[in-house]
């Protein structure tokens, strides 16, 4: 049941997102009119999902500060607010010189798709690999600031200025020629210019081959690791979305703790993760466990529970 409700809200994100797109087309192939009350008719039901998730949240100020319930209350409520006190479509606004309004009508297919990325937990998978990847980036950066500066200060040289008149418009054509772009707005027009472009464009394809190769081996590496990692992270936000913070899991930890121990074993474990309804079951469960029992001795204490679950935060905890 909550996966058909799910997969219709999910369809009616996609057409409510590409319904202001095709009626900025002059004449608006559908009725303005009707087009506002299903619009304002797919803003109350977002709306209400909101205010249902929010009524229903054990921690409304954990609550607030989810990034995917803020795209949320942008997408629902605020752009409710908009259509209520601004019923005209983007081409009415635009004729008027409304500015503001238009812009804010243009907005409203990306917030209703940015919705969508609740949906994908492997998103995090991908910004974990360019996290990985931004290590490298300040090297990258200088390198090619130093390619794209010696040539076109290369290509301002050779170059007859009635072509390239200011050293900018030479570094614009050496960032286009970088990019592989080649607007053809500018090109080389003398034979030395056309032997430095030459050079440039190899100098190019060997460099990006570098950044790329990088992310490339990084999304490899997290994509190996994507169980783990989807399961931690999944079970990572049901605790915070539980009103639980990093600084609350020891004692959080030891009410699931029913034999005094100071560990929890594999049955203690699922029974924390059904009353957190983290929603994993069988297999995933088990899994899940095996990660956070680093020494495999078929238990967990706090310390390798916080350090799985918030690694940045265990330092400040337990002062190691």
């Amino acid at each position: 049941g909550g996966r058909v409700v799910m997969s219709a809200i999910s369809a009616a994100i996609l057409i409510s997102a590409f319904i202001p797109i095709f009626q900025s087309i002059e004449p608006p192939p559908l009725d303005v009119s009707y087009v506002s009350m299903v619009e304002v008719a797919f803003d109350t039901i977002f709306a209400l999902e909101v205010v249902v998730r929010f009524m229903t949240c054990p921690n409304r100020l954990s609550f607030c500060c989810s990034l995917f319930n803020v795209i949320d209350i942008a997408a629902g409520l605020l752009v409710l607010v908009l259509r209520s006190v601004y019923t005209s479509s983007l081409v009415e606004a635009e004729s008027r010189g409304k500015f503001v309004v238009s812009t804010l009508i243009c907005a409203v297919p990306i917030l209703r798709l940015l919705k969508l990325l609740r949906r994908f937990e492997t998103f995090h998978l991908i910004l974990k690999a360019f996290r990985m990847a931004m290590e490298a980036l300040p090297v990258l950066l200088y390198i090619l600031a130093v390619i794209v500066t010696v040539f076109a200060v290369m290509l301002f040289t050779v170059e007859p200025r009635d072509n390239i008149d200011t050293l900018p418009r030479a570094l614009w054509l050496t960032i286009v020629t970088v990019g592989t772009i080649g607007y053809g707005d500018i090109v080389p027009v003398s034979p030395l210019g056309g032997v430095v472009a030459a050079i440039l464009i190899i100098v190019s394809a060997l460099y990006m081959a570098i950044p790329i190769g990088i992310v490339g081996s990084a999304f490899s590496t997290v994509w190996e690791d994507r169980d783990r990692l989807l399961l931690v992270y999944r079970a990572r936000m049901r605790f915070l979305e539980s009103g639980y913070k990093a600084e609350d899991i020891p004692a959080m930890f030891y009410n699931f703790d029913t034999d005094g121990d100071g560990e929890l074993t594999l049955q203690e474990f699922v029974s924390m993760m059904s009353e957190l309804q983290v929603g994993l079951e069988g297999d995933r469960l088990v899994q899940l466990f095996s990660t956070f029992d680093v020494d495999s001795s078929g238990t967990i204490d706090d310390k390798e529970f916080v350090r799985t679950l918030f690694p940045k935060a265990f330092a400040e905890i337990y002062g190691q």
